[in-house]
């Protein structure tokens, strides 16, 4: 088949997930033989697709495919994709680029990742496959942070309900949903009436994340992602104000250390005192990762399989974990799954008193994630999806 991926932009560093699964899911189509492009509005750094092996790049800004051959493509939106359409403030002459891009690529399915790019899909033609790689479903996703008895978060509900329109009004023009998880997939089916979806739970590239020896600091933990990504502050606000404070009464001098792009004031807010500290912006944070001893992942909302817990895993690092951060991960994960304060606490302090439990916990995190979450398995199944052949024909290389 002929995959064409539309993304707004492809970030370098990956900061996001979508930045993430959407190159890895692409390079894995590309190696096994599939002809992939990517289509995006503003220019890609060359680090963001390097190693790709795609076919072709389209962008936007640079009218590539010519710009006059957009007028022979008119949309075809109903009255409610209209709205959202304005709603998101995507420009007609965009949707028209990318079925032009769609039709000089010779297009079998095209594939919009992110939140607000559905409307892109509004000038293809019928015969072309349409897919949405959401991999989170929104709504689920929003109200995930709903507490009845914190006003703070009664914000979320608002969103929930227009991303549930949302994907209700462009169902139809929708002719598969890629979501990462069991959970997310029922809740497309409960919000959005969307029925034909497929689970492809992330992978990791444990290549590129992969153990080392850097020298560790003693007692410190680690965590990292988007820090303007209301699940992840959730996260760190509520080990920060219930975890951390019964752990310095126990190791005065532990450290929390956080990492990660985009910090919002409630995180900086937390940084300087008691032992945590905040690296902002990092462009590459493996090394600095691996340099303290305990991944912890205290989710408290949100859904979707959690990247960082795949990139600890693969990097062989030991890893504490809420039941929260365990969403759509496949085979038994071999790291301690922990609930209240209290145990994280006891856990915690055990584990830094123990080297060979964290040595031996950071062997089968790496041997479980590499059996279980890899790209070349997304690929596969997104391929079944569409009902092509996922035997190889022959091997095929994505560049170095």
């Amino acid at each position: 088949m002929r995959w064409l991926f539309v993304k707004e932009r492809m970030a370098w560093p990956r900061s996001s997930g979508h930045d993430v699964h959407t190159f890895h899911l692409m390079r894995a189509l590309a190696a096994r033989g599939e002809a992939v492009a990517l289509a995006s509005m503003a220019p890609v750094p060359p680090d963001a697709v390097a190693g790709g092996g795609f076919e072709a790049e389209y962008c936007f800004d640079e009218r590539v495919p010519p710009h006059p051959a957009v007028a022979e493509f008119p949309l075809a939106l109903t009255k409610s994709q209209e709205k959202f359409r304005n709603y998101w403030g995507i420009d007609p002459a965009r949707i028209r680029w990318v079925a032009a891009a769609a039709a000089e690529f010779r297009a079998d399915a095209v594939v919009v990742s992110g939140l607000n790019v559905l409307p892109y899909l509004g000038a293809l033609p019928a015969v072309t496959k349409k897919i949405w790689y959401a991999a989170d479903e929104w709504v689920w996703h929003h109200l995930s942070q709903v507490r009845p008895l914190r006003k703070s978060t009664w914000s979320e509900i608002k969103p929930a309900i227009v991303k549930g329109l949302y994907q209700r009004a462009y169902r139809k023009l929708l002719d598969r949903v890629w979501v990462v998880s069991d959970a997310d997939a029922r809740a497309f089916r409960w919000f959005a009436g969307i029925r034909k979806v497929d689970v492809l739970p992330n992978g990791v590239d444990a290549e590129q994340f992969a153990p080392g020896g850097e020298e560790q600091l003693p007692n410190s933990c680690v965590f990292w992602g988007r820090l303007d990504f209301g699940p992840n502050i959730q996260a760190v606000e509520w080990f920060s104000r219930n975890v951390w404070p019964k752990v310095r009464a126990a190791v005065p001098g532990a450290k929390f250390q956080l990492y990660g792009f985009q910090p919002t004031a409630a995180i900086r807010s937390l940084a300087g005192s008691y032992g945590i500290e905040l690296g902002a912006d990092l462009p590459d944070l493996r090394a600095a990762v691996r340099s303290h001893e305990v991944a912890v992942l205290p989710f408290v909302s949100g859904g979707g399989i959690k990247n960082k817990l795949l990139e600890a895993a693969a990097l062989g690092m030991p890893i504490l974990a809420s039941p929260k951060a365990l969403n759509g991960l496949k085979g038994t994960p071999p790291f301690p799954v922990l609930r209240s304060a209290g145990e994280w606490a006891d856990r915690l302090a055990r584990l830094w008193r123990d080297r060979t439990e964290r040595e031996r916990l950071g062997r089968a995190a790496r041997a479980w994630v590499t059996e279980h979450h890899t790209w070349d398995s997304a690929a596969r199944t997104a391929m079944a999806g569409m009902g092509a052949p996922t035997k190889r024909s022959e091997p095929a290389s994505v560049g170095a």
